[in-house]
């Protein structure tokens, strides 16, 4: 399922010219999905990386809808308090999700992982390249987050400013 909503938000991030980090992020979270289908290669790290870290993604699509050039003109003009909130929940679950419990995650993948290639284990064997994919595309993600968290904090302060001289 993971693999194919990434490549569904690939294709839309290309039409709706989203930007190259969001291409970027659609390629390698595809090679991850793959990877990943590998059976024994980090299905437990699945549940957090292709589930869990989601949820502000829900959200933000939800808020998409409220914003004039992405989604339904007008809608967040109707409905301006309902947009604020859709705003503040979703930077209060990026930030849970993406910068808190993202690094944390990724931090017990590569020490589980690095504890793996010391047991030199006879199921390690097929399933090497696959994890240093793996782990090389979460290192690479793990930047990422923090990108879009200083950008998330800039589009904040920058909603709370125009708020405050609409006031």
């Amino acid at each position: 399922f993971f693999l194919a909503y990434n490549v569904k938000n690939l294709y839309d991030s290309y039409v709706w010219e989203d930007g190259p980090e969001f291409i970027f992020h659609h390629v390698v979270s595809i090679i991850v999905a793959w990877n990943g289908m590998y059976p024994g290669c980090g299905h437990f790290y699945a549940i957090f990386f292709m589930g869990i870290s989601e949820i502000s993604t829900c959200i933000l699509c939800i808020l998409a809808s409220f914003d004039d050039e992405y989604g339904v003109v007008g809608l967040g003009a109707a409905f301006p308090i309902t947009k604020i909130v859709l705003g503040v929940v979703f930077a209060i679950s990026f930030i849970i999700c993406r910068a808190i419990l993202w690094p944390l995650f990724s931090y017990y993948i590569m020490k589980d992982s690095r504890l793996a290639f010391k047991v030199k284990s006879e199921k390690l064997e097929g399933r090497k390249f696959a994890i240093i994919v793996i782990l090389t595309i979460c290192a690479a993600l793990t930047l990422l987050q923090a990108v879009w968290l200083v950008q998330i904090i800039v589009q904040g302060r920058d909603e709370i400013m125009a708020l405050l001289e609409k006031s």
